[in-house]
């Protein structure tokens, strides 16, 4: 039994990062559902998720 069964949580930016970090807790038992976007924005001046990273999150 994990501190979180029964709990649901919703991770924006789950593809790297903390949003990855917190996908961990599908281990406590959180029912998990995870959502990011996959390419840069033009606005934005930092590397955003690649195609790929959605894929290395537990």
């Amino acid at each position: 039994m994990g501190v979180l069964d029964g709990k649901v949580a919703l991770i924006t930016g789950g593809g790297r990062g903390q949003g990855r970090a917190h996908a961990a807790m599908s281990a406590e038992g959180a029912e998990i559902v995870i959502c990011d976007l996959d390419g840069q924005i033009d606005c934005i001046p930092y590397p955003m998720n690649s195609p790929g990273d959605m894929e290395r999150t537990p």
